[in-house]
């Protein structure tokens, strides 16, 4: 929805206007619609509102110049990317009625309609018809508990004048991204990593360990620790708040977290499950759909994005829902390839526009393109990452873009919550140490026969997962330990790093059960990443990305109510299969084949290479931490081979460093 930004020296220091104008510039991306200030004086209580270039006139506020030499030690920054209520009333910073609280939001609250309702029941006012001044009533009210009541995604910041104190808070899972710096008595925050790095603000200092997980092991910085690629930035991590004040420590505090069901619950009935499963996917759809601009949906021809595209089209033809943000026809946005593979998922995507009779729209990434976009795409991104799946993903915000929509429904998060990613090894374990040993035949057989893969490899694997976390803990950092160092690494590097590498256990080590490794994928591991990336790209062309699947009564419930129906009779997400029934084509529903969002990969980074024949010149920037005359001869090799699949995190880490030493 939007790019927020703000800076308080807490030692009463002046706030520098040109870089705080820098920093919010730097995430104009984020929201071309508008542009505003809020410049306060702790000590004394006041605040006042100023407008920058872009900031609507009909506001009538001071420009920013007109401050300078006032002392200000505290400020926000916000670009707006106007979603709901268009007008001016939804101009940020904004203040709640008594002047007390002040806002810079990034988000969506689904249930805001709801809650205003209840507010305004307890006395509360209201000038707009948007979520940000909700926000601030439901703080006003309830305090730091107000959490709990929201449906949606968020990263927003309240400056309390009266209390001299800054609160900020991420949604549940992470939706919505939200950075900090805290050097000395300076604390900042941003939602993206480029408006607290630059010239302008921290200077660029990557992190070793975190380049030497991502080269060997192709690992990422931890979300729920709040690490980066950047030393001294921060992430505020999903479910985590965080409290300020003149003199206290910067500690973020979790308020949410995925709670894990109780074993010794009877189950209710399968078809009572599914049903109730139906009804709040749909109603996580429904709520999704409120904006005041165009909607449109992701489509990738796999049953989650599918799903999604068929609940709209029930609604549309039980609810009547406007036409004037879905259209009379609903538009869908998908990545197809001229080419054959299991990537191109192209006549799923067709079998499903088919059933709804939505508009199509089709982009085909190339590997031209991903040559022009590069530079642009690594800055976008902020970090490095792992696959050319991020371009195609890129490629379809764009098209939406192209085609005058500004939120777009997609979905991420249904394999974390649904076990979507074939987890069978850790089931199998579950019902091996729970002694459901013909359960365990029947399903590693169903398995076996579904997925294609051997019953002997999933027996064993299944035998590893009984064992106690402690053991497989042992056992990676054995591994580890035996591993020989890689070759492309240079080796001054690779053994600093490699020590303190040898310590850091990845999470999955530590989940032993498929429900506490779900978890861990939701909070932890995978979808923290895959948000992050949907963020950047969609944010990239003032696209605002929405996931149903994350509505966190969905979530919950299924944890709760159906962990038990994620991986049945052989099935993966078997529960949202059976709710489909009827929405879905039974052709997606029963799909058994598994494919993610693919890209001709081998082939774009052959052809990349060939294209940028000095990418690892001895020039390179990436020669701090790799062995540049090894990586060439790595990927003659590798190239010839027709496999330059590897050479990917290379070519990243190398456009990520040259980004932002530029």
């Amino acid at each position: 929805m939007c790019g927020i930004y703000g800076i308080w020296h807490r030692d009463g220091r002046p706030v520098d206007l040109t870089a705080l104008q820098t920093a919010t510039s730097r995430l104009r991306h984020r929201g071309p619609d508008d542009e505003g200030y809020l410049l306060a004086h702790p000590a004394q209580g006041t605040c006042a509102s100023y407008a920058g270039a872009e900031t609507d006139r009909r506001l009538a506020l001071p420009p920013l110049d007109q401050a300078h030499g006032e002392g200000y030690s505290l400020a926000f920054g916000f670009r707006r990317l106007a979603i709901l209520d268009l007008s001016p009333a939804g101009h940020q910073p904004m203040a709640s009625a008594d002047g007390r609280f002040w806002i810079v939001f990034n988000g969506e609250i689904y249930n805001f309609i709801e809650l205003r309702e209840e507010l305004r029941r307890l006395g509360h006012h209201f000038r707009s018809g948007g979520d940000t001044e909700v926000i601030l009533a439901a703080y006003a009210q309830w305090g730091e508990a107000c959490l709990e009541r929201l449906n949606g995604m968020w990263a927003f910041a309240i400056w309390d004048r009266e209390r001299r104190a800054l609160f900020l808070a991420r949604d549940r899972f992470g939706v919505k991204p939200l950075y900090y710096t805290a050097t000395g008595q300076t604390f900042a925050f941003a939602s993206e990593i480029k408006a607290l790095v630059g010239p302008h603000a921290l200077p660029f200092e990557p992190e070793p360990l975190a380049i030497y997980h991502f080269l060997v092991d192709g690992r990422l910085p931890s979300p729920q620790h709040g690490a980066t690629f950047f030393i001294g930035v921060r992430a505020l991590p999903p479910g985590h708040c965080l409290h300020i004040d003149m003199t206290s420590p910067v500690a973020p505090r979790r308020y949410y977290d995925v709670a894990l069901p109780d074993n010794h619950r009877h189950p209710r009935p399968t078809d009572d499950i599914v049903a109730s499963y139906r009804d709040l996917f749909i109603d996580a759809v429904r709520l999704e759909l409120r904006s005041d601009v165009a909607v449109g949906t992701c489509l990738s021809g796999g049953i989650d994005s599918s799903s999604i595209v068929c609940a709209v089209n029930h609604l549309m033809r039980q609810d009547g829902l406007s036409a004037a943000q879905i259209g009379e026809r609903q538009k869908t946005f998908s990545a197809v390839y001229d080419s054959d593979g299991r990537y191109n998922e192209r006549r799923h995507i067709e079998r499903v526009l088919r059933a709804t009779a939505a508009d199509g729209h089709f982009v085909i990434p190339t590997v031209e393109r991903l040559n022009a976009d590069l530079e642009r795409l690594a800055w976008h991104q902020d970090e490095p990452f792992q696959s050319t799946s991020i371009f195609a993903q890129w490629c379809v915000m764009g098209l939406a873009r192209e085609r005058g929509v500004t939120v777009l429904l997609d979905g991420q998060g249904a394999d974390e919550v649904l076990a979507g990613y074939r987890p069978y090894a850790r089931y199998l374990g579950d019902l091996l140490r729970q002694a459901r040993g013909a359960t365990f035949a029947r399903e590693a057989l169903l398995i076996s026969a579904r997925s294609g893969q051997p019953a002997i490899p999933l027996l064993r694997n299944a035998l590893i997962f009984t064992l106690p976390a402690s053991a497989i803990e042992l056992a990676y950092a054995g591994r580890q330990a035996l591993r020989p160092l890689s070759h492309v690494l240079r080796s001054d590097f690779a053994v600093e790093c490699r020590r303190a590498a040898l310590a850091d256990i990845p999470s999955w080590c530590e989940q032993s059960s498929l429900d506490r490794h779900l978890r861990d994928a939701v909070m932890e591991s995978s979808l923290p990443h895959l948000l992050r990336y949907e963020d950047r790209n969609s944010m990239a062309f003032s696209v605002e990305s929405r996931v149903p699947f994350l509505d966190h009564r969905l979530v919950e419930f299924v944890f709760q109510q159906a962990p038990h129906l994620r991986i049945h009779h052989g099935w993966t997400k078997w529960v949202h299969r059976r709710a489909m029934e009827g929405l879905l084509p039974d052709a997606i529903a029963w799909r058994s084949d598994k494919v993610g969002f693919e890209t001709p990969e081998v082939a774009w980074q052959r052809d990349l290479l060939a294209m940028r024949p000095d990418l690892f010149a001895d020039s390179a920037a990436s020669g701090a931490y790799l062995d540049l005359p090894a990586v060439r001869h790595a990927v003659e090799e590798w190239c010839a081979r027709g496999d330059a699949r590897q050479v990917w995190r290379w070519i990243s880490l190398e456009m990520w460093l040259r980004v932002w030493r530029h």
